[in-house]
């Protein structure tokens, strides 16, 4: 698993040129970042590279949703950080993500900035 000295991020995104921009963008600020595609690449980035020091997730995935990958993340360890990444969080999702205890939005689209600041406050944040 690649390390930084600021922290390895998960990043599940299945847009390919949204991926790609945050990621670079993500790598550019001094961040490892390993990248999953979908619902189900994200499931074997956990078993496979995890922990990471922050998890970025889109809900709507293909394969499994992002809701199911917080539960699985959460599930290996509890209190892990997580950024829900995503155009709209309502009903059931709002409701299961509660449930879960993650509370850290950031609505599509966002600014670059943006986000950087959102998981430099969630990795200065005691989990």
């Amino acid at each position: 698993m690649p390390t930084d000295r600021d922290g390895t991020l998960l990043l599940v995104e299945d847009e390919d040129l949204l991926r790609g921009l945050v990621s670079q963008f993500l790598r550019i600020s001094g961040f490892a970042v390993v990248e999953a595609a979908d619902g189900r690449e994200a499931l074997r980035r956990i078993e496979e590279d995890g922990p990471f020091d922050l998890a970025l997730v889109d809900l709507n995935l293909p394969h499994c949703s992002g809701v199911d990958v917080c539960r699985r993340l959460l599930g290996r360890w509890p209190g892990h950080r997580v950024i829900i990444c995503s155009a709209a969080i309502v009903g059931e999702n709002e409701a299961a993500l509660r449930g879960l205890g993650i509370d850290h939005y950031l609505t599509k689209p966002y600014h670059p900035e943006n986000l950087l600041q959102q998981v430099s406050r969630r990795l200065s944040a005691v989990a």
